[in-house]
């Protein structure tokens, strides 16, 4: 696609247009559903620098966000037979991640 005799660059993910950013999540977590670990590396790749930032910012001085983001997507990987599909998915990993229990 070219514009004012540019070309633009062609992004192949489908996150990378907020719109279909929820559907793509719901497709990744029914993959994970599945034992897709591409997809649950997938999912941990675009989510993980929000979820680190939330988790930093949640959790109490001294606390380690990182440990804390690698046991959230354990539980992801763990519940995501249970996932429901829909457009939530986002917030389910958002609860599966922050979850500290």
């Amino acid at each position: 696609m070219k514009h004012a005799g540019h070309a633009l660059p062609v992004h192949p993910a489908a996150c990378d247009v907020p719109g279909r950013a929820t559907s793509h999540v719901d497709d990744l977590l029914v993959q994970i559903a599945h034992g897709s670990r591409d997809a649950l590396g997938e999912l941990y790749d675009l989510l993980a620098p929000l979820l680190l930032e939330l988790l930093r910012a949640r959790l109490p001085d001294g606390a380690d966000a990182r440990s804390a983001l690698v046991d959230g997507f354990s539980r992801v990987w763990r519940q995501a037979p249970s996932y429901a599909p829909g457009p939530h998915g986002i917030d389910w990993v958002i609860d599966r991640v922050t979850d500290a229990r």
